[in-house]
């Protein structure tokens, strides 16, 4: 038996837009859409998406849950809604207001990583595995019925940017599979979460993190590539505040102090840590632009005796 889904769309780029788009292209019937609030940054970016696509839009003033949102949502009569990364949350009457309820795409493996940021933190605590979960809501964030899940290796230089890029495509074609699917007869599959066990949340990040020398490279390096692009791994270089961008561990035995510069030359930009050295990739300093070691090197001409703080 076939059955044709009238869906109600709500979320705010980037996952959006490559699920709506996604949705759309596959043939989809997208009733309406409901923005992010008229004061984020992506408001007018997804809005203009949302025209260009002839799509219907529902705003509001304050929150989705405003009682003349939901009643024009139930006017639609859609069978289904569908939210991508969406950071209002929803009132059990918003979420009764389809007749199936909502679906969320969630990137990671629920119950681990609930949150406002899993990348950040898969990244962060040095996660090998990881993946993707579509789940229905309820009235608490990412606590719903699992419908779907898929787990991938994250690969050793990870970075935040990389993770959200390829979760946001994954979540996009496994709702195409599981809403296809259902179109086609099979209902969702639907498990609840485990109750009671303890899980790795992933809590909203202010997105400033200052660099301690005195850590190990290892997880050094995991706060770097997990700040990368969208927040900043601080330090300072000759009273400068620097970031840094991209860098790895290196197995180099030492007797410095944390912090101090191990080795500057063409090649190499080496900081002393515990158990170890960081080398550093590309650094920004201030707004004095971005620099590899050899740039570095010529640039400030660096010493052994310096240190980054």
């Amino acid at each position: 038996m076939k059955r044709k889904l009238k869906i109600i769309f709500v979320g705010m780029p980037d996952m959006a837009l490559v699920c709506l788009s996604n949705l759309l292209d596959k043939g989809f019937d997208i009733a309406s859409v409901v923005p992010p609030k008229k004061n984020h940054a992506t408001y007018i970016a997804f809005i203009n998406y949302c025209k260009s696509k002839n799509l219907d839009i529902i705003d509001f003033d304050k929150t989705p849950n405003e009682e003349n949102v939901i009643e024009k949502i139930k006017e639609l009569k859609a069978d289904l809604g569908v939210v991508c990364s969406y950071n209002l949350k929803l009132s059990p009457d918003f979420l009764s207001s389809t007749r199936l309820g909502y679906i969320n795409c969630h990137p990671s493996l629920l119950p681990d990583y609930r949150g406002a940021m899993p990348y950040f933190h898969i990244i962060k605590n040095d996660e090998k595995i990881s993946g993707i979960t579509l789940h229905f809501m309820d009235k608490d964030f990412d606590t719903g019925d699992i419908i779907y899940q898929e787990t991938f290796d994250v690969l050793p230089w990870e970075s935040m940017g990389t993770l959200f890029n390829r979760t946001n495509y994954m979540l996009s074609d496994a709702l195409i599979k599981v809403l296809f699917d259902y179109e086609q007869g099979i209902d969702f599959k639907r498990t609840p979460q485990p109750k009671g066990r303890v899980y790795k949340d992933a809590p909203k990040i202010d997105g400033n993190f200052k660099i301690r020398w005195n850590r190990k490279p290892e997880e050094i390096s995991c706060l770097i590539r997990a700040c990368n692009p969208f927040f900043n791994a601080l330090t300072t270089y000759r009273k400068t505040q620097a970031k840094i961008l991209k860098a790895h561990p290196v197995s180099l035995a030492h007797n410095l102090k944390y912090g101090q510069i191990a080795k500057c030359n063409e090649s190499n930009l080496i900081i002393a840590c515990q158990d170890g050295c960081l080398a550093i990739d590309e650094i920004q300093l201030n707004t004095w632009g971005i620099f590899n070691p050899m740039e570095f090197y010529y640039t400030f001409t660096p010493r052994e005796d310096e240190f980054f703080e």
